[in-house]
Protein backbone atom coordinates (compact mmCIF):
# COMPACT_ATOMS: atom_id res chain seq x y z
CA UNK A 1 0.00 0.00 0.00
CA UNK A 2 1.12 3.37 -0.80
CA UNK A 3 0.67 6.80 0.83
CA UNK A 4 1.14 10.20 -0.65
CA UNK A 5 3.53 11.90 1.29
CA UNK A 6 1.13 14.84 2.22
CA UNK A 7 -1.42 12.56 3.19
CA UNK A 8 1.59 10.74 5.62
CA UNK A 9 2.14 13.84 6.98
CA UNK A 10 -1.45 15.09 7.52
CA UNK A 11 -2.36 11.70 9.13
CA UNK A 12 0.84 11.51 11.71
CA UNK A 13 -0.11 15.00 12.86
CA UNK A 14 -3.50 14.15 13.73
CA UNK A 15 -2.10 11.03 15.46
CA UNK A 16 -0.04 13.39 17.28
CA UNK A 17 -2.60 15.85 18.18
CA UNK A 18 -4.98 13.00 19.68
CA UNK A 19 -2.23 11.55 22.08
CA UNK A 20 -1.25 14.91 23.38
CA UNK A 21 -5.15 15.93 23.58
CA UNK A 22 -5.28 12.32 25.53
CA UNK A 23 -2.48 12.71 27.98
CA UNK A 24 -3.22 16.55 28.76
CA UNK A 25 -6.99 14.97 29.36
CA UNK A 26 -6.13 12.00 30.93
CA UNK A 27 -8.13 10.01 28.67
CA UNK A 28 -5.69 7.00 28.49
CA UNK A 29 -8.62 4.81 28.06
CA UNK A 30 -7.43 1.18 25.83
CA UNK A 31 -10.25 1.67 23.37
CA UNK A 32 -9.05 5.02 22.49
CA UNK A 33 -5.06 3.95 22.61
CA UNK A 34 -5.86 0.89 20.43
CA UNK A 35 -7.91 3.12 17.68
CA UNK A 36 -4.20 5.44 17.98
CA UNK A 37 -2.71 1.97 17.59
CA UNK A 38 -4.23 0.40 14.68
CA UNK A 39 -3.78 3.49 12.79
CA UNK A 40 -0.29 4.19 13.44
CA UNK A 41 0.02 0.01 12.18
CA UNK A 42 -1.21 1.42 8.76
CA UNK A 43 1.30 3.97 8.57
CA UNK A 44 3.87 1.32 9.06
CA UNK A 45 5.31 0.40 5.48
CA UNK A 46 5.17 3.88 4.16
CA UNK A 47 6.26 5.58 6.85
CA UNK A 48 7.92 3.25 9.96
CA UNK A 49 9.39 6.27 11.26
CA UNK A 50 6.47 7.69 12.32
CA UNK A 51 4.66 4.16 13.27
CA UNK A 52 6.63 3.78 15.42
CA UNK A 53 7.02 6.99 17.05
CA UNK A 54 3.74 6.99 17.73
CA UNK A 55 3.54 3.71 19.24
CA UNK A 56 6.61 4.77 21.02
CA UNK A 57 4.04 7.68 22.16
CA UNK A 58 0.90 5.31 22.96
CA UNK A 59 3.70 3.10 25.18
CA UNK A 60 4.48 6.60 27.07
CA UNK A 61 0.45 6.64 28.13
CA UNK A 62 0.19 3.26 29.19
CA UNK A 63 3.90 4.00 31.62
CA UNK A 64 5.19 0.77 29.71
CA UNK A 65 9.07 2.34 29.70
CA UNK A 66 10.04 -0.83 27.62
CA UNK A 67 8.42 -0.25 24.95
CA UNK A 68 9.15 3.32 24.41
CA UNK A 69 12.68 2.47 24.30
CA UNK A 70 11.91 -0.13 22.09
CA UNK A 71 9.50 2.13 19.27
CA UNK A 72 11.69 5.25 19.43
CA UNK A 73 15.22 3.44 19.36
CA UNK A 74 13.42 1.79 15.81
CA UNK A 75 12.61 5.15 15.24
CA UNK A 76 15.78 6.78 15.82
CA UNK A 77 17.46 3.78 13.42
CA UNK A 78 14.49 4.48 10.65
CA UNK A 79 15.40 8.63 10.57
CA UNK A 80 19.27 7.59 10.40
CA UNK A 81 19.54 9.38 13.56
CA UNK A 82 17.97 12.68 13.38
CA UNK A 83 17.52 15.45 15.26
CA UNK A 84 13.82 15.19 15.08
CA UNK A 85 14.03 11.76 16.58
CA UNK A 86 16.28 11.92 18.80
CA UNK A 87 13.94 15.11 20.78
CA UNK A 88 10.86 13.17 20.04
CA UNK A 89 12.25 10.48 22.60
CA UNK A 90 13.54 12.82 24.66
CA UNK A 91 10.07 14.17 25.12
CA UNK A 92 8.97 10.93 25.93
CA UNK A 93 11.53 9.87 28.58
CA UNK A 94 10.66 12.92 30.03
CA UNK A 95 7.10 12.07 30.18
CA UNK A 96 7.79 9.16 32.34
CA UNK A 97 10.63 10.53 34.59
CA UNK A 98 13.57 9.07 32.96
CA UNK A 99 14.95 12.52 33.20
CA UNK A 100 19.02 11.31 32.98
CA UNK A 101 17.73 9.49 29.92
CA UNK A 102 15.67 12.55 28.33
CA UNK A 103 18.72 15.00 28.53
CA UNK A 104 21.29 12.64 26.88
CA UNK A 105 18.28 12.12 23.86
CA UNK A 106 18.47 15.97 23.83
CA UNK A 107 21.96 16.45 23.70
CA UNK A 108 21.70 13.67 20.61
CA UNK A 109 19.51 15.74 18.99
CA UNK A 110 21.79 19.14 19.67
CA UNK A 111 24.86 17.46 18.19
CA UNK A 112 22.87 16.62 15.15
CA UNK A 113 21.69 20.08 14.74
CA UNK A 114 22.89 22.02 16.96
CA UNK A 115 21.48 25.54 15.34
CA UNK A 116 17.80 23.80 15.47
CA UNK A 117 14.85 25.69 17.57
CA UNK A 118 13.48 22.51 18.69
CA UNK A 119 16.13 20.51 19.86
CA UNK A 120 17.76 23.66 21.48
CA UNK A 121 14.41 23.79 23.42
CA UNK A 122 14.06 20.45 24.22
CA UNK A 123 18.30 20.52 25.60
CA UNK A 124 16.87 23.15 27.78
CA UNK A 125 13.90 21.55 29.31
CA UNK A 126 15.77 18.31 29.67
CA UNK A 127 18.67 19.95 31.46
CA UNK A 128 16.32 21.81 33.80
CA UNK A 129 14.38 18.73 34.87
CA UNK A 130 17.64 16.42 35.14
CA UNK A 131 19.04 19.27 37.29
CA UNK A 132 22.10 20.10 35.10
CA UNK A 133 21.21 23.66 35.31
CA UNK A 134 25.28 25.01 34.28
CA UNK A 135 24.21 23.09 31.45
CA UNK A 136 20.75 24.43 30.83
CA UNK A 137 22.14 28.40 31.54
CA UNK A 138 24.40 27.42 28.74
CA UNK A 139 22.42 26.44 26.56
CA UNK A 140 19.95 29.61 27.04
CA UNK A 141 23.28 31.64 26.39
CA UNK A 142 23.02 30.05 22.78
CA UNK A 143 19.69 30.35 22.10
CA UNK A 144 20.02 34.27 22.78
CA UNK A 145 22.76 33.98 20.26
CA UNK A 146 21.21 31.85 17.88
CA UNK A 147 17.55 33.91 18.33
CA UNK A 148 18.42 37.42 20.15
CA UNK A 149 15.17 38.05 19.08
CA UNK A 150 13.24 35.54 20.93
CA UNK A 151 14.82 35.57 24.20
CA UNK A 152 14.11 31.44 26.02
CA UNK A 153 11.61 32.11 27.72
CA UNK A 154 13.31 29.26 30.62
CA UNK A 155 16.16 31.73 31.00
CA UNK A 156 15.45 33.07 34.42
CA UNK A 157 14.69 29.87 35.88
CA UNK A 158 18.24 28.36 34.35
CA UNK A 159 19.83 31.74 35.42
CA UNK A 160 18.77 31.82 38.59
CA UNK A 161 19.03 27.73 39.48
CA UNK A 162 22.77 27.48 37.99
CA UNK A 163 23.42 30.92 40.45
CA UNK A 164 21.67 28.52 43.14
CA UNK A 165 24.85 26.08 43.01
CA UNK A 166 27.90 28.43 42.10
CA UNK A 167 27.07 29.84 45.75
CA UNK A 168 26.88 26.69 46.99
CA UNK A 169 22.74 26.92 48.37
CA UNK A 170 22.22 23.27 46.91
CA UNK A 171 24.15 21.20 44.68
CA UNK A 172 22.99 19.43 41.45
CA UNK A 173 23.75 15.83 42.26
CA UNK A 174 20.84 16.69 45.98
CA UNK A 175 18.40 18.18 43.52
CA UNK A 176 18.44 15.21 41.21
CA UNK A 177 17.56 13.19 44.52
CA UNK A 178 14.58 15.32 45.08
CA UNK A 179 13.16 15.05 41.71
CA UNK A 180 13.73 10.95 41.16
CA UNK A 181 11.74 10.81 44.51
CA UNK A 182 8.89 12.65 43.05
CA UNK A 183 9.06 10.78 40.09
CA UNK A 184 9.43 7.39 41.93
CA UNK A 185 6.00 8.09 43.29
CA UNK A 186 4.22 9.68 40.30
CA UNK A 187 5.69 6.45 38.81
CA UNK A 188 4.33 4.06 41.42
CA UNK A 189 0.95 5.06 40.57
CA UNK A 190 1.44 5.18 36.77
CA UNK A 191 0.67 8.93 36.47
CA UNK A 192 2.27 9.88 32.58
CA UNK A 193 3.90 13.54 33.44
CA UNK A 194 2.12 16.17 31.07
CA UNK A 195 4.40 19.09 31.76
CA UNK A 196 6.95 20.74 34.53
CA UNK A 197 8.28 23.97 35.07
CA UNK A 198 10.92 25.54 37.20
CA UNK A 199 9.19 28.77 38.96
CA UNK A 200 11.80 31.11 41.23
CA UNK A 201 10.21 32.69 44.26
CA UNK A 202 9.38 36.38 43.99
CA UNK A 203 10.61 37.10 47.85
CA UNK A 204 13.79 34.88 48.13
CA UNK A 205 15.40 34.33 44.71
CA UNK A 206 17.36 31.29 46.09
CA UNK A 207 14.19 29.62 46.49
CA UNK A 208 12.44 27.48 43.59
CA UNK A 209 9.40 25.41 42.93
CA UNK A 210 9.17 22.51 41.06
CA UNK A 211 5.73 21.98 39.73
CA UNK A 212 5.51 18.70 37.54
CA UNK A 213 1.77 18.82 36.14
CA UNK A 214 -0.22 15.40 36.20
CA UNK A 215 -3.46 14.59 34.38
CA UNK A 216 -5.07 13.84 37.80
CA UNK A 217 -8.36 16.04 39.91
CA UNK A 218 -6.77 18.39 42.26
CA UNK A 219 -7.29 15.48 45.06
CA UNK A 220 -4.97 13.08 43.15
CA UNK A 221 -2.26 15.60 43.27
CA UNK A 222 -2.80 16.57 46.88
CA UNK A 223 -2.61 12.57 47.72
CA UNK A 224 0.62 12.73 45.39
CA UNK A 225 1.95 15.66 47.38
CA UNK A 226 1.78 14.17 50.98
CA UNK A 227 3.65 10.77 49.74
CA UNK A 228 6.35 12.87 48.41
CA UNK A 229 6.37 15.12 51.77
CA UNK A 230 6.63 12.21 53.59
CA UNK A 231 9.56 10.54 51.62
CA UNK A 232 11.18 13.61 51.34
CA UNK A 233 11.17 14.53 55.20
CA UNK A 234 12.51 10.79 55.99
CA UNK A 235 15.88 11.93 54.07
CA UNK A 236 17.80 13.49 57.07
CA UNK A 237 20.75 14.26 54.18
CA UNK A 238 18.25 16.28 51.63
CA UNK A 239 16.97 17.87 54.81
CA UNK A 240 19.73 20.38 54.45
CA UNK A 241 20.13 20.06 51.36
CA UNK A 242 18.67 21.11 49.05
CA UNK A 243 15.84 21.76 52.07
CA UNK A 244 13.10 24.06 51.51
CA UNK A 245 15.67 25.69 48.73
CA UNK A 246 14.20 23.64 45.77
CA UNK A 247 10.51 22.09 46.70
CA UNK A 248 8.91 19.78 43.91
CA UNK A 249 5.10 19.69 43.99
CA UNK A 250 2.20 17.91 41.80
CA UNK A 251 -0.17 20.44 40.28
CA UNK A 252 -3.33 18.52 38.98
CA UNK A 253 -4.20 19.79 35.32
CA UNK A 254 -7.51 17.97 35.52
CA UNK A 255 -10.81 19.71 36.11
CA UNK A 256 -13.87 19.25 38.32
CA UNK A 257 -17.33 19.16 37.12
CA UNK A 258 -18.62 22.74 36.77
CA UNK A 259 -15.36 24.31 38.27
CA UNK A 260 -12.63 24.04 35.10
CA UNK A 261 -10.14 26.21 36.82
CA UNK A 262 -9.33 24.71 39.77
CA UNK A 263 -6.62 22.66 40.52
CA UNK A 264 -4.00 21.93 43.04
Amino acid sequence: MSYDISARATKASGLADRINRATNAGETSELALKRIEREAQELMIADPEVAHTVLGDVAVLQGRIDDVRRHHRIALEQSGHSAQASRNYSVSLMRLGEVTEAFSAARDALRHAPDDADALRQSILAAIDSAHFLRAREYCARWNTLFSGSPSPHETAAKALARAVEREVFREESVREVIGIAHDIRRAENVVLVDSNVEVSPIESDSFLYRLGVPLLPAGAVDLNERLANRITNRPDLMPDPATKFVPMFIGTRSDVGNAERTA
